[in-house]
Parts: structure tokens; sequence; C-alpha cells
């Protein structure tokens, strides 16, 4: 256990609110997050497993140029030609990052649509086993053992207020669709070259999955342009099916998510409002497992 979960171990029933913008790839996230940020004075907190690399930039979203004056956490932490960002260390940096956003008064937004990230901060998942060194050239890594002490217990638990992006499944794949062909014109292929002459393996790239596996198989001569791009865009659009399905059954198992209709600005503050007042919130308008498309 790190010094920040030592000191805070005894405070389990410290609760702190955060509001949490999330919901499939491509629905504009991080610019509803940024707008409710500058409304509610807020920092962002990224949940997102792939941007917390340096040099991962185009491929995974960063879009840092949307934040502008926007204070944001757990983005171009880690090295990827040299650790493994693991859900332990997210959780140490996540809950480290709240407790610091919220001593000065800020709001904490989480804003990202890894599941299992997102999960393990609503759930308050308490982690067994030691923890997993981080991952460098050559060493092997030491396996989890079940007998050492956890590797993260949550030093305090969260009241949070979700808030998902809501586009219907045809408009959600034909963003993608415009995304991806944006982002192979911003230059995500030179970027991919730029990290592999940095020291990223091409074996490295596959490990970050989507955009850098397929990309990988592109500079390492196993699929043409065309093929990589055609076969990149049905993996995005089944991994967007995927968090539907995640999201599905968050609902099914009581996480109450507000979704906003085209990340409807105006609904999200009146909703913060109220969660921060200590108001009732309305009930949800529509859950997506009730929805069949």
């Amino acid at each position: 256990m790190n010094d920040f979960s030592e000191k805070n171990a005894s405070k389990a029933e410290k609760r702190i609110k955060v509001a949490v913008v999330t919901g499939p790839t491509a629905t504009g996230k991080t610019s509803l997050a940024v707008k409710l940020a500058k409304q509610f004075d807020g920092e962002i907190i990224s949940v997102d497993s792939r941007q917390v690399y340096k040099g991962l930039d185009i491929g995974s979203g960063k879009d840092i140029e949307e934040y502008e004056n926007v204070p944001y956490h757990l983005i171009d932490i880690a090295d990827p030609a040299k650790e493994v960002y693991n859900l332990a260390r997210f959780c140490r940096d996540a809950f480290a990052a709240i407790d610091d956003i919220t001593r000065r008064g800020k709001l904490p937004i989480l804003c990202g649509g890894t599941a299992l990230y997102l999960l393990a901060l609503l759930d308050g998942y308490t982690l067994p086993g030691g923890e997993l060194p981080p991952r460098c050239s050559g060493q092997p890594r030491i396996k989890q053992n079940q007998d050492q002490a956890n590797s993260f217990t949550p030093p305090f638990a969260l009241e949070a207020l979700l808030l998902g992006v809501y586009f219907p499944r045809a408009q959600v794949r034909e963003r993608i669709q415009i995304r991806l062909d944006k982002r192979l014109e911003d230059g995500m292929i030179e970027e991919e070259k730029r990290l592999v002459e940095s020291g990223v393996t091409l074996q490295q790239l596959e490990f970050f999955g989507l955009e850098y596996r397929e990309m990988a198989l592109y500079l390492a001569g196993k699929q043409t342009l065309s093929e990589m791009r055609d076969t990149l865009l049905n993996k995005i659009r089944q991994f967007a099916k995927r968090q539907d399905i995640f999201f599905r059954k968050m609902e099914r198992e009581g996480h109450a998510i507000h979704w906003l209709k085209q990340g409807n600005f105006d609904e999200a503050v009146k909703l913060i409002e109220l969660f921060l007042q200590d108001k009732p919130l309305p009930p949800v308008e529509f859950k997506l497992c009730d929805i069949i498309n």
C-alpha cells in the first residue's frame, strides 16, 4: 500500500462527491466535461487506459487542445516503452487526484469510457495480491500473490453523479467513421512511427489495442493501408458495442446513469446543481437496457 492509501485507510467512511461524464467512444465526452468544468470550477480526471501514456495522442483521442485552461489529471504520466499502467496504479492515482481536487475546493469530474477503470472507482474495488512492478525491458515481472497485502484499498467512497452522452447506435457508428478518417488525416500513422523511433516496439504497440494494434500490423507489412483502415473501423464499432453492453450491465446492477441526448449541456448543468446542493435528482429519463437497437 502506498503512502496515500496508508494515510487514508482509516477514512473509508468518508464520501466525496464526483461528477462522471461517460459514454461510448466518439460521442464527445471530453467536450462536455470541459464545459462542465468551466461552469462548476472543476478539474478533469481521465478514465482512459491509454491516455495515461506519453506519445499516444491522436490514436487515444487526448484532444489536449480542448481542455484550454481546464486542469486535467492522469494524462501523459507513463512511459509506453518501459511501463504497463495497471488497474491498481490507476486507482491509487485517481483517488489521490480526487482527494487533492476536493481539498482545493474544486469539483472532480471523471471523464472517460474505460469500463474496468470506471467501475473500480464507483464500486470501490479492493485489489488483492502484491503490487505488480512497472514493466522494464528484458526483466521478468512478479505475478500477483494472493498471500501478500492488498495492492489497493479505497481510502474513501465516492458519491457519484453519472452523466452519459447518448447518440443512437447508427449515429455512433457514423461518428466513429468520421473521427477515424480525420485521425488518419491528422497523422495518426506518423504518430505511431514516432513512437517506434522513440523505442516503443511494435509488440508493445499491439498491447495498446485498437488503433495502435492495427497500425502496428500495417507497419509490419501485414496489412495494406486500406485493409488497416477498414479493419480498424469495424473493430472500433465493435468496441463501442461492447461499451454499450457494459453500460446496460451497470444499469441492471443499480447504477443510475442520466443519459443526455447529444450531450445536452443545459440538462447536465441542472443535474449537477441539484447533486451539489443535495437536492433530490429526477428519475433517469431512459435506460439503455430498455432500448433495443
